[in-house]
């Protein structure tokens, strides 16, 4: 399971902290990294870029992240295509090095707070883009969407961000806060450097709105170090986000790492304080599915004793499929299992 993963994994780690410590004449005690990006961001994610910060299993870090677009917009602002450079969009901030991580292990992200830095955050109606109108890889004779950016205005007293709609009977409406990450993962296998807009086996652009604080992530270590990226904040995101575009914000986050020595998994894993949750990406939406639901079947088995068609009939039954976005080169979905059924 992997709460007996996570304790073995902490306690072993913590023994033999304290055996060093008492060694050396120092107190054992996790740490917490500080690190500000400043202009050092990447828009792949990849093997071979300079380390933002070695951290250990058990430390924290607190940084922060840029925007979608790279924080090129202001409030102000009324178009998307004008001010934007597709080759600088969705900024991560890493990769940050996990000591004694290897291929075949699992790193275990747990996000402690996740907030918006700023009081505003943008959505956008963007040509070509989205998944109610013609995009890139399905063009039709219809037209492509209008070219807009909307501006959300965030009351933290009533968490909310607000969105005046002149255009529309309403006038004006808001939806809950609720901050998450839609990019965040590790870096791919086989020496491969690909674009922070795709999903994929190592996690990164799924933008999942489970991603919240509170939410633990487990991803694959394809590489030394394991190589943690994250970015792409949303202060609210409706299911799949639609529109190609959540309320976009930069973001101040803090996360704790853990590795689990030894334990491989396929697709990124999502635990909740009542769910667990299996992460497939690809396209057509139903192999995303598939992925999804098989690697959630694999786990039950793996780690809480399911025999594999018994574990496929809880699913059947009880299962949520959480479709996390229909817009990026790959889909991703989720498939979800209470934890009332798994074993104490």
């Amino acid at each position: 399971m992997y709460e007996a993963y996570e304790r073995a994994t902490k306690t072993a780690l913590g023994l033999a902290a304290v055996a060093t410590a008492l060694m050396l004449g120092r107190p054992a005690a996790a740490e917490t990294i500080q690190y500000d990006p400043h202009d050092t961001v990447y828009y792949t994610y990849c093997y071979s870029h300079p380390v933002a910060a070695r951290i250990k299993s058990g430390d924290s870090v607190v940084t922060k992240t840029r925007d979608a677009s790279n924080d090129v917009f202001s409030p102000s602002d009324k178009t998307f295509s004008a001010k934007i450079d597709f080759a600088k969009v969705n900024p991560q901030t890493g990769p940050f090095y996990i000591e004694g991580a290897e291929p075949g292990d699992t790193l275990s992200v747990h996000l402690d707070s996740i907030t918006p830095n700023r009081d505003w955050g943008w959505g956008a109606s963007i040509p070509y883009f989205g998944a109610l109108g013609p995009e890139f890889k399905t063009m039709m004779v219809t037209p492509p969407a209008p070219d807009r950016l909307f501006i959300w205005h965030f009351d933290q007293g009533r968490t909310v961000g607000t969105l005046e709609l002149p255009n529309s009977k309403i006038g004006k409406i808001d939806v809950p806060l609720r901050p998450f990450f839609g990019t965040i993962g590790t870096a791919p296998a086989g020496k491969e450097c690909i674009s922070s807009l795709y999903p994929g086996p190592y996690g990164a652009n799924m933008d999942f709105n489970e991603v919240v604080a509170g939410a633990t992530l487990l991803f694959p270590v394809n590489e030394p170090g394991a190589l943690l990226f994250i970015g792409d904040g949303h202060a609210a995101q409706g299911d799949g986000e639609i529109d190609g575009a959540a309320i976009e914000v930069s973001m101040d986050v803090k996360f704790t790492v853990n590795l689990i020595k030894g334990k491989k998994i396929a697709w990124p894993h999502l635990v909740s304080d009542t769910e667990i949750m299996s992460i497939g990406s690809t396209r057509p939406l139903i192999d995303a599915l598939r992925l999804g639901c098989t690697d959630l079947v694999n786990w039950l088995v793996q780690d809480y004793g399911y025999e594999k068609y018994e574990a496929v009939e809880l699913l059947g039954e009880a299962a949520k499929i959480k479709v996390a976005n229909v817009v990026d080169p790959q889909y991703s979905v989720a498939c979800a299992i209470n934890k009332r059924y798994l074993p104490k």
